[in-house]
């Protein structure tokens, strides 16, 4: 079933508020066999980046 416009709405204002877009540049054949790894392993890119960032601040910043 497709979102409604309400949902939508509320979704983006959500997402505007907690958030945000990193970035960084890839040479593109990299960035087609990193996706397509992703895909064969079952996973995203979003998923890889947010927990190699999580180890890292985890790393970094130990939780006493």
């Amino acid at each position: 079933m497709a979102k409604t416009e309400a949902k939508r709405r509320a979704d983006n204002k959500y997402n505007l508020a907690h958030y945000t877009v990193l970035g960084c540049k890839i040479r593109k054949d990299k960035a087609e066999e990193f996706k397509k790894m992703c895909q064969d392993a079952g996973t995203t890119p979003n998923a890889i980046f947010s927990k190699a960032i999580d180890d890292f601040m985890t790393l970094k910043n130990p939780v006493e």
